[in-house]
């Protein structure tokens, strides 16, 4: 396919065509902001700095803070400081439903949006419309009301515990199941709808030029449609699924509040021995089988095996999600440079960029009509927000970091809070960012790698029990070639508030 312009934007602005070699007073300059709210995601980028600025918001969430005292409440304060008092909010973008991108969107504090926002830009995802993104969120839904039953029923359990802290992402954790994801849902329904301004559901390969932004150009990569790119989503109502949550429900059942006659039948007829074939006394198992009801050999039993596949249900419907991610290039059309944004688009989506037939016809400075790929924009990318937290399964390799060729300017912005990150269970499994990925960002970047909890990425000290796992990436010499080479970079420059890189 040859994706097309946005709908309603016109691919004709002759006004921000420029010389083919501009020189740096020709460009206009585009700022990142990077809020450190902690783990989570909140992207301020203001457009032609100095200038006709435009802002554009993307995301703003976070699952807890350990490194600072920055609220998503302070935020909306500078938004209102800086923005909203002298004019408006261009476009604000919620990439997908995720807690730690969403969660401010339920505070009060947002308020102070309603009715200044221009634009809203969603995946075609978040379409109530469409039908597609209603088969996904009924999946989702479905999948995300089985895990909630197995985190009410077990909530002291290893596996409990772990599905609890995987749903952390989707949604608060409720005593009902069937409120599974409400508040994520307020908070994208608040995007959707609350904001004042009608939103537009952007497909991958849409290309965004409109005459309020000139001098750029937004190239739509993902998310896909492709079902097994995003995730296998089966069949809704498969018996998979709903035998999963009926388990939960039986073993949530108490005499106070017993399972359904429904499930209790339907429980019976998926046994895989007759009922008089079952021993279910408490009193007469530890008669007959006093060893193996001993405290010391549970380890042994079986009776809860069931719940092992929570963990991998819990894990599918966070990749899934994740997925969904609206990915957005940003391209400076004056000299090609990029931004990347990929919210926490897993391997899938980044997959789905290098489809043979997903380019994109663009004409250049001389007017004429050229192909753009997404090798292309990833070869060109100067700026990259580093996927979900830099876990390890947010960046396509051979497909993603590798070709990001302009090593010399290329600088990485991970959001993310370490500590907070490792808390969750199973404890210390969250390495965020993942060890392998953080070396290769470090050596691809040259050292311009910044975390939101701990600014320039350093050497771990001894003892620092929080980057334990990350000791010894390398030697001295290259920590003070990358030391050097972030003192260089003086296009980037932190405060308490955020970290911001400036594209001049």
């Amino acid at each position: 396919m040859t994706p097309k312009a946005a709908k309603g934007k016109s691919t004709k602005r002759k006004s921000t065509k420029r010389k083919a070699s501009p020189t740096q007073s020709d460009l206009p300059a585009v700022r990142v902001r990077m809020f450190r709210q902690g783990l989570g995601d909140c992207f301020l980028v203001t457009f032609d700095v100095g200038g006709d600025e435009r802002h554009m918001l993307i995301d703003c969430g976070t699952l807890g803070n350990k490194n600072s005292d920055v609220k998503t409440d302070d935020i909306v304060k500078h938004l209102e400081s800086t923005i909203l008092d002298n004019g408006r909010l261009d476009v604000v973008v919620a990439t997908h439903e995720h807690q730690d991108h969403l969660s401010a969107f339920r505070t009060k504090a947002m308020k102070a949006l309603v009715g200044n926002v221009n634009h809203v830009w969603l995946a075609w995802t978040e379409d109530p419309a469409d039908p597609d993104a209603k088969t996904l969120a009924k999946y989702r839904n479905d999948l995300g009301q089985a895990l909630a039953e197995i985190a009410l029923a077990s909530p002291d359990t290893e596996v409990g515990k772990q599905v609890h802290d995987l749903m952390g992402f989707a949604g608060e954790a409720s005593d009902d199941p069937l409120g599974f994801a409400k508040t994520v849902n307020e908070a994208m329904d608040f995007v959707r709808t609350g904001l004042g301004a009608k939103p537009t559901y952007h497909n991958q390969g849409d290309l965004i030029e409109t005459d309020w932004l000139p001098g750029f150009r937004i190239y739509v990569l993902g998310p896909p449609r492709d079902k097994d790119l995003l995730k296998d989503l089966g069949e809704h109502g498969s018996d998979e699924l709903y035998g999963l949550m009926r388990a939960a429900k039986l073993s949530a059942a108490t005499a106070a509040s017993p399972a359904s006659a429904a499930d209790e039948e339907a429980s019976e007829l998926e046994q895989p021995f007759d009922s008089r074939f079952r021993l279910r006394d408490e009193t007469q198992k530890r008669r007959l089988y006093p060893g193996y009801c001993e405290t010391k050999q549970d380890w042994r039993s079986v009776d809860f095996g069931w719940m092992n596949a929570a963990t991998h249900f819990a894990l599918q419907l966070d990749s899934l999600t994740n997925n969904t991610s609206l990915v957005l290039a940003i391209e400076r059309i004056a000299d090609g440079k990029v931004l990347l944004f990929p919210a926490d688009a897993q391997q899938g989506n980044w997959l789905s960029w290098h489809d043979p037939e997903l380019h994109w016809s663009v004409p250049d400075a001389d007017g004429a009509v050229g192909k753009v790929t997404a090798a292309d924009l990833l070869s060109r990318t100067v700026f990259y927000k580093v996927g979900h937290h830099a876990s390890h399964n947010a960046t396509a390799r051979g497909q993603g970091l590798e070709l990001m060729a302009n090593e010399d300017e290329l600088t990485a912005f991970i959001p993310v809070d370490r500590k907070l990150a490792l808390t969750r269970n199973p404890k210390g499994s969250w390495q965020m960012p993942a060890r392998p990925l953080y070396l290769r960002l470090l050596q691809k970047c040259q050292g311009r790698v910044v975390r939101a909890d701990t600014g320039w990425a350093a050497k771990a000290k001894s003892g620092d029990a929080t980057e334990k796992a990350l000791k010894d990436l390398a030697d001295d010499d290259q920590w003070a070639a990358w030391q050097k080479s972030q003192s260089s970079a003086k296009h980037v420059k932190e405060n308490e508030l955020f970290i911001e890189y400036t594209l001049e």
